[in-house]
């Protein structure tokens, strides 16, 4: 037994060292850019500054009253309200980043000891995938989500024998807090607790010829509870009754399956995940790994979700496209290395960390080449007076994940559209694509601008024709006929309009991306 606990206690040592190394690579690109150029995290910081004004917490006026808190969709939110109490919006913004990456890291260790008795380093691979196109694209309360997730089963799973009262007290607690985070996260630990039950279930049936009511009741009722108070209590659960919608072609799930893990540089990915993915295969090849074999029934329930899952789901998108990260997260942590002589696990231990400095380091610097864009945005947006109004439009096309032409992935570098929302920060500005519907977000806008937000709605007007702007004004216009102009259009990539710009729209700046107008009645 002594050699065992020292072997035990070594593993520790490097495991926690090495996760110590991996999490300051990880967080690298966070200090290269005050605003990392996420797709949808621009709203994300919107919301916060207002979260923070109308609690108090910054002082300017805002457009936005404040909601129910009880979504399943509130993490970055939540975080708000006390991270702003102490810092700037867009230091905090940062920061709950931080948090995000650090709590899917070590969900994917914490996981991977409870599965498997012991420490290893094996886990800390997933900071390769920490950078994936989830994260660019800012679905950021489902990522922290799917953190919390892996430490709710972390817990469920070192509570094994605890007692059922106990187990479903704690499993509750989880469950509830998973749920808030994301609802697609909670129904991944539903998923992962049923395949965990029933493994139980059919071991107790082969070795009793009895079925185990008690085995599957433990985990039901915490999921049962709460998914019960999120149809009572919850606005989302207002949305149940929206149709399903999946994507409409039948390569669009093997395409996130591989994508969505990945991140927007190709060549990138080949030189850091291609090497790691050759050394994976030789060793599954020798025999080098062992798999946890209670965790194949979850996994494969995980598989099937993924396949039924529909494109948009409560009114969210890309419900599907999310689940590939989280499933690779906790098939790393279903995995254990087998013996391995010490120095090929030490070069393999520092191509891995160097396959990760080369990937942070490389997407730092596209971080901190995009602040130079994005400042441009925030230096045209200080020339907006108090009260203005900012509409978005947009010429080309929204970035897309199932992109095919090097044009169509450029528009991720950096993604422009939703920067229109960093306007109303720290401003008295209102901007309608700000995403503030009352069943996803915990403000709404107040009903002096709800005109404006029914006009906008959530996404930038396409407009690729000087016609289709010229419509757009018109619409504008028509809200308040006669009165003084407050209202103001963005137009990202004017270079690729067909036509010239209408009468009536007078440019105040201009960008190597956009032209601000101010529109004249």
């Amino acid at each position: 037994m002594p050699p065992d606990n020292a072997s035990d206690n070594s593993s520790r040592r490097l495991t926690l060292t090495l996760l110590l190394a991996v999490c300051v690579v990880v967080l690298l690109p966070l200090f290269a850019a005050t605003i990392p150029p996420l797709h949808d995290y621009p709203f994300h910081l919107a919301r916060m500054d207002a979260i923070a004004a109308l609690t108090g917490e910054v002082n300017h006026p805002t457009h936005y009253q404040l909601g129910s808190f009880l979504l399943p969709n509130v993490a970055m939110d939540v975080a708000a309200l006390g991270l702003t109490a102490f810092l700037p919006v867009l230091l905090a913004g940062r920061v709950f980043l931080g948090i995000v990456l650090l709590t899917l890291l070590s969900g994917t260790v914490a996981l991977h000891r409870a599965i498997h008795g012991r420490f290893s380093i094996w886990p800390l691979l997933a900071g390769l995938f920490m950078y994936n196109w989830i994260f660019l694209f800012g679905f950021i309360n489902y990522l922290f989500g799917v953190g919390a997730m892996l430490w709710g089963l972390a817990v469920w799973l070192a509570m094994a024998r605890a007692g059922a009262v106990a187990r479903v007290a704690v499993g509750t607690a989880l469950a509830v807090a998973i749920l808030f985070c994301h609802l697609v996260a909670f129904g991944l630990f539903a998923v992962v607790l049923a395949g965990l039950a029933l493994t139980e279930a059919f071991a107790h049936w082969r070795d009793t010829r009895r079925v185990g009511f008690s085995v599957l009741l433990v985990p039901a009722i915490p999921i049962g509870i709460t998914f019960a108070l999120f149809m009572l209590l919850s606005p989302t659960a207002g949305a149940s009754g929206l149709p399903f919608l999946y994507a409409g072609w039948y390569g669009w799930k093997p395409l996130v399956s591989y994508r969505t893990l990945l991140w927007s540089i190709p060549w990138l990915n080949i030189v850091t995940i291609g090497p790691m993915a050759v050394l994976i295969a030789f060793a599954a090849w020798r025999g080098k790994f062992r798999l946890a074999t209670f965790m194949l029934l979850p996994i494969a329930l995980l598989f099937i979700t993924f396949l039924i899952m529909p494109n948009n789901l409560f009114g969210g998108q890309y419900a599907d496209a999310r689940l590939p990260i989280a499933m690779l997260l906790i098939i790393i942590a279903t995995v254990d290395l087998a013996r391995v002589a010490p120095r090929p696990l030490i070069l393999c231990t520092m191509l891995a960390l160097s396959s990760l400095t080369v990937r942070s380091v490389v997407i730092a610097r596209e971080w901190h080449d995009s602040a130079s864009i994005i400042a441009e945005y925030n230096k045209a947006f200080d020339l907006l007076p108090a009260g203005a109004t900012l509409y978005t439009a947009s010429v080309e096309p929204f970035p897309k994940l199932a992109y095919e032409q090097p044009a169509e992935l450029a528009r991720w570098h950096p993604p422009l559209k939703h920067l229109s929302s960093l306007a109303s920060i720290g401003r008295d500005v209102f901007v309608p694509a700000t995403w503030a519907d009352p069943l996803q977000q915990p403000i709404s806008v107040r009903p002096g601008d709800a005109a404006a937000k029914r006009l906008q709605v959530d996404n930038p007007f396409l407009t690729p024709t000087a016609d289709s702007v010229a419509e757009v004004a018109t619409r504008i216009r028509a809200l308040h006929p006669g009165a003084a102009s407050h209202d103001f259009l963005l137009l990202l990539r004017p270079e690729s309009l067909k036509g010239e710009p209408p009468a009536g729209l007078i440019p105040i700046a201009r960008g190597g991306s956009f032209t601000l107008f101010r529109i004249d009645q």
